[in-house]
């Protein structure tokens, strides 16, 4: 039973009643304001490699909470690729794509676009520019207008040199998106420099007419960890990335290029970014060349490769090391991630295998 002294006016209780309240009211938010921003504080840089079976899909998750999509897999397959990517959506307790960036338009890329569209909410759609034909897909015009339509006509060309603005997590880190390379161009360099010996030694390959030349190339930062996708990127851009002068710089994780396809990861370029750990999406029977997989082994920075799959055409020298590949079977419904989690704090960044839970924490440097 409520109550008042006999010479307290009726008004004066209310009021003072009213101030409780506010003030239970402003001290219950302020609790939840602190205990979010404690959260997201604590909360890491996620990157989840989903298995669309030699195709590409990257899943980045920000310390806010901010999605990033790195192309989308396959279509068909009764939406397999859409459905695995949501499910590392759910595993990452997100429900939208905040920015989806497609590398280029091969469709183990961007053909799984509309499926996922019809799935998740797509915030920004990146590519690196609008194309009329292209030669080595008698089917581009059909899928190319499948992609627009998704997008709803309204995609965003990425130009080198362009970054794509993230949201910043109190407490943590800086994180920053930048793209060094798209439509066959790279960044401008901002000073003239005479290129190194490595440089003057590499040698070059036939110039690639495909879209994999075209590729969108960028790199994201938190702090001080740096991550390098560079798509279906081939070895004459690759080489005009680090000679005459490297724009990319050291890195922590490098995304091997192409599926692991030869004719992409340049040695020039993966000695000059001395990656400590690399990872390669590739399938049972696409990428993982014997020639990259040498190449990843033979550049002294890198501790470890891990792979989407074991390449059942190549002997057991030839791929990383079984505990290291997320999928063994050539025939799997599986689809087991390979997860990343950056620890800005302890400035390190640990990978995980689902397959077999096996876990490894690397310094940054």
């Amino acid at each position: 039973r409520s109550f008042r002294f006999q010479n307290q006016p009726k008004g004066i209780f209310k009021m003072n009643r009213l101030i409780t309240i506010c003030s239970l009211i402003i001290l219950l938010a302020a609790i939840g304001i602190t205990s979010a921003l404690s959260q997201s504080a604590k909360r890491k840089l996620e990157i989840l490699y989903v298995d669309v079976e030699g195709g590409a899909a990257t899943l980045i998750v920000t310390p806010a909470g901010e999605s990033i999509l790195v192309d989308t897999g396959w279509p068909g397959f009764e939406g397999r690729d859409a459905k695995r990517i949501e499910a590392a959506m759910q595993a990452a307790n997100i429900t939208q794509i905040d920015h989806l960036i497609i590398t280029h338009y091969h469709t183990d890329h961007y053909g799984g676009v509309p499926e996922l569209a019809k799935r998740v909410k797509i915030g920004k759609f990146y590519d690196h520019g609008p194309m009329e034909s292209l030669p080595e897909d008698r089917t581009f015009a059909e899928k190319y207008a499948a992609y627009k339509a998704a997008a709803g006509g309204k995609t965003i060309t990425l130009n080198p040199g362009d970054t794509i603005a993230l949201k910043q997590a109190a407490g943590t880190p800086k994180i920053s998106l930048e793209v060094l390379a798209s439509a066959g161009e790279v960044k401008p360099m901002r000073v003239k420099a005479s290129p190194s010996k490595e440089c003057e030694a590499a040698t070059k390959q036939a110039d690639d007419p495909t879209d994999n030349a075209r590729s969108v190339v960028f790199v994201l930062r938190y702090g001080a960890f740096d991550f390098l996708d560079s798509g279906d990127l081939t070895w004459n851009i690759e080489h005009k990335l680090v000679c005459p002068t490297n724009l990319i710089g050291e890195i922590d994780l490098y995304q091997v290029a192409h599926h692991g396809a030869e004719t992409s990861n340049n040695p020039v370029l993966v000695n000059a970014i001395k990656p400590t750990v690399a990872i390669m999406n590739n399938g049972p029977r696409k990428g993982g060349h014997p020639n990259t997989v040498k190449t990843i082994r033979s550049t002294p920075s890198i501790k470890d490769l891990w792979q989407g799959h074991r390449n059942v055409a190549s002997t057991e020298e030839q791929n990383a090391p079984t505990d290291f590949i997320a999928n063994l079977e050539a025939q799997n419904d599986a689809a087991h991630m390979i997860r990343v989690s950056v620890d800005a704090a302890k400035k390190s960044f640990t990978i995980t295998n689902d397959r077999n839970k096996l876990t490894k924490t690397y310094s940054i440097k």
